[in-house]
């Protein structure tokens, strides 16, 4: 309001100065130079005053209890330390622990329910676990996932790759005990019943299979011991048999028995 008031004195003053050059004054006389300068320079100064501008200021309390930006960062950034523990497992049911993760790696101990064992790695696709083992050899073995329970920080194990498995040997070949049979006249020919014995002498086997006169009659499994046989066959005939011990690596067999009806 001040500078208003201002502005309008002023600018009376020019008027009036200025007057004398209306129709009706008489004779027109510019005002005195010093008089226009002091005028013009009184307009300028009060047209290009800056306003005066207010600024709010904000509490120095707020500002000081505001946190940085680089605290805050840090508070984000802040990096969490996980807890670690030894990874362990504990043995659920009785089980073999092995030279490698398969049934075709040879037995090194056999673990009782509740035994606990560190683990050293492991084998996903069959899911197998490397463990220390004081009963091993090599202070190491293999146990069967499906038998055990695991504990600890087990998902930072490293996988392992199996070792390569040995080359098996074919079975040792059985021998005949003996062999009981007879005939019995069916009406058109004779019935051959026999009964067949013999030696299991393999730690290794599949399995065993019975031969007939040069064919395949029947597999058994490993540890069999006997087997009975019944045939029909003219009189005066008969046939012949043998026992194959086989596994992956080959098949030992008996020598051939034959046996007729008369």
């Amino acid at each position: 309001m001040k500078k208003f008031q201002t502005l309008l004195s002023a600018l009376t003053l020019v008027l009036a100065l200025l007057a004398c050059n209306f129709p009706g004054s008489g004779e027109q006389l510019p005002p005195p130079d010093d008089v226009q300068t002091f005028a013009a320079q009184t307009v300028e100064a009060l047209l290009v005053t800056p306003a005066t501008v207010i600024t709010a200021t904000e509490p120095q309390s707020f500002l000081a209890s505001t946190p940085s930006p680089t605290t805050a960062m840090a508070a984000v950034t802040a990096t969490i330390t996980p807890t670690y523990s030894v990874p362990m497992l504990t043995v659920k049911e009785q089980t073999n622990c092995r030279t490698g993760p398969g049934q075709e790696y040879e037995i090194v101990f056999t673990y009782l329910s509740g035994k606990k064992l560190e683990i050293l790695g492991r084998y996903d696709p069959g899911n197998f676990w490397l463990v220390k083992s004081a009963e091993s050899p090599t202070g190491q073995c293999w146990l069967w996932g499906e038998y055990v329970e695991v504990a600890g920080s087990y998902w930072v194990v490293s996988s392992v790759t199996p070792p390569p498995t040995a080359t098996k040997a074919p079975p040792a070949a059985p021998t005949f005990k003996k062999w009981d049979y007879f005939c019995t006249y069916n009406g058109v020919n004779n019935d051959l019943t026999i009964t067949l014995q013999w030696t299991d002498r393999a730690d290794n086997e599949s399995g065993y299979r019975v031969v007939r006169d040069g064919a395949p009659l029947v597999e058994l499994p490993a540890n069999s011991e006997s087997y009975t046989d019944t045939v029909a066959v003219e009189t005066g005939e008969g046939a012949t048999y043998r026992i194959d011990a086989y596994n992956g690596s080959g098949i030992s067999s008996t020598s051939t028995i034959s046996v007729k009806c008369e």
